[in-house]
């Protein structure tokens, strides 16, 4: 075996971040910025770095936590997903043998159980699924699965051609009573946002105020946009883009003021967003997931919403193995 397996260490920081750059399919989710953001990521980090020859060819950011009296180690915990981020150096026998070291370390760690989500496809900038293949070959099983609402960009006349007649409708209404723009007010979207959330599902935004804006001090603001629906300069609805990496733009926080509904602002926002994506060569806009209840649920609804726009469904699925 060729491949050693580091446990990361501060003087890491600098090499795994610029690994993640460079990977086939890292995302600034797995960036050292976007982990520590989070205080509690400091309090049970337990990423591992894959070496060979001396030069990184993998890693994977995890958490060691115990629940229920059981030691699990989860990639990563407070992600939307974590997972192996590879390079080229990469193939199938590497990545069984990643699979192999990680399983060694688990062990030795009292591990009960490993709980992986890789990336999913869309964030690749080349076809890898080697450390799929190698967590089934090591008796990895599915723990859940989700999909994910994808629209897949391009000159934007094409893309916009597989809009629905409903949804062009909807633009259309809201283009023509809305200002939709892109916006630096995250404090006025904070507000509609905590308000949609709690009167809609009773919880508030993952991320207060202070901490998102935070993240964005500590991830850069290029990385994360803000698109908005006004009336009369007030923000009714809007939604968050991560800048994933150069393919993909995510959308992380969607909301609407049920008062204005009817106008259909997010139908004109996210029209706006794929405009400005497709002019800047992005490949995919990702909606998110439309699933709850670890993916038994399907809020049908909200799928129709987003197929409306030519979303595919692209699958996520978490791994995980009994030790």
């Amino acid at each position: 075996m060729d491949i050693g397996i580091i446990r990361y260490t501060e003087s890491f920081r600098q090499k795994w971040d610029e690994f993640v750059l460079g990977s086939i399919n890292g995302t600034f989710l797995h960036s050292r910025s976007f982990y520590d953001h989070n205080p509690k990521n400091a309090l049970d980090d337990n990423s591992f770095l894959f070496v060979k020859k001396n030069t990184i060819v993998a890693l994977i950011p995890c958490n060691l936590y115990l629940k229920n009296d059981r030691r699990i180690l989860h990639s990563s915990l407070r992600g939307t997903y974590g997972g192996f981020v590879v390079g080229d150096l990469i193939g199938a026998q590497e990545a069984v043998d990643m699979v192999a070291l990680l399983k060694i370390e688990a062990k030795k760690l009292g591990v009960h159980q490993i709980i992986i989500r890789n990336p999913f496809r869309i964030f690749n900038a080349k076809v890898c699924d080697e450390t799929d293949y190698a967590m089934w070959y090591h008796g990895f099983e599915i723990l859940y699965r989700e999909l994910e609402t994808t629209i897949k960009l391009g000159e934007y006349s094409i893309v916009s051609n597989a809009f629905t007649s409903s949804t062009k409708r909807n633009i259309k209404k809201g283009r023509q009573n809305l200002t939709i723009k892109e916006s630096s007010d995250y404090s006025g979207y904070w507000e509609v946002l905590t308000k949609n959330l709690s009167e809609k599902h009773g919880i508030l935004p993952t991320h207060a105020y202070p901490e998102f804006i935070q993240l964005i001090e500590s991830v850069g603001d290029e990385k994360i946009k803000l698109f908005v629906a006004c009336v009369d300069k007030e923000i009714v609805a809007g939604i968050v883009l991560f800048i994933k990496n150069p393919f993909v733009v995510h959308a992380q926080y969607i909301c609407s003021d049920a008062e204005f509904q009817e106008l259909r602002p997010l139908n004109a926002v996210i029209d706006e967003i794929i405009q400005w994506a497709c002019s800047r060569r992005f490949h995919y806009l990702n909606l998110g997931t439309s699933n709850f209840d670890a993916g038994k649920g399907i809020n049908e609804g909200l799928f129709r919403f987003k197929e409306g726009f030519g979303g595919r469904n692209v699958l996520r699925e978490t791994m995980h193995l009994q030790l």
